[in-house]
């Protein structure tokens, strides 16, 4: 799957193009508020069959992943007008193939960007907030410890395993305060950047990035 955005140029030859196109895109467009824009565009331009594709992609990839010791999955559900991607698959595997494992679901406080975070059982009451996000109203609450796999959201990541989210800082919070040995593991629909140029010492890194096409790794 090719992680670049068409963008219309003059070139009429075929390896020009492809190289422009990647210019513009890996060298130009790196930094975190032009990424932001790109790529949030590009999830809503998925056509719908496109996005049922990748999300059934994605959770082929996150199937793989190594739940051995983990006792619980902190996942955020998603905001389906914006084209997240559905996490509501992945909560259902977990469900069917590691009931033992803990469903751990966020909320978020505006006033103090920080998370709480609900365990997914018979007291969880969801609903979307007046963002259009679904998340816990009431419930029980839960520890996050080392023995969790965080599932992060993002609009873009690199190589490095940087990421691109929202802006906001909820996420670069909450996993800071997290214990070492806490899995940091990011969701795309879209393959990573070379570099995010305006990463910063207080963003936090993905131990690994789940995309369609393969599960990727990270030094931290």
């Amino acid at each position: 799957m090719k992680a670049i955005s068409k963008i219309k140029i003059k070139n009429r030859n075929r390896r020009n193009y492809r190289f422009a196109t990647i210019f513009k895109h890996n060298f130009i467009e790196v930094k975190k508020h032009g990424l932001r824009k790109i790529y949030l565009g590009k999830r809503l331009q998925l056509p719908e069959t496109e996005y049922q594709n990748l999300n059934q992609a994605l959770l082929q990839q996150f199937a793989k992943l190594n739940f051995a010791g983990i006792t619980a999955v902190h996942i955020f559900l998603p905001m389906l007008r914006t084209k997240e991607p559905d996490t509501r698959l992945l909560i259902k595997h977990l469900q069917k193939e590691h009931p033992q494992i803990k469903r751990v679901f966020p909320k978020a406080d505006f006033k103090l960007k920080t998370l709480s975070h609900f365990m997914d059982d018979e007291q969880l009451v969801i609903t979307e907030n007046e963002f259009g996000i679904p998340e816990p109203v009431s419930g029980n609450q839960f520890y996050i410890d080392k023995n969790s796999i965080i599932i992060v959201p993002l609009l873009a990541f690199d190589l490095n395993g940087n990421r691109v989210g929202y802006g906001g800082g909820f996420y670069d919070r909450f996993l800071v305060g997290c214990e070492a040995g806490t899995r940091f593991i990011g969701l795309s629909f879209f393959e990573p950047v070379d570099l995010i140029e305006d990463a910063g010492v207080l963003d936090v890194k993905l131990h690994q990035c789940i995309t369609p096409e393969s599960v990727l790794s990270f030094r931290r």
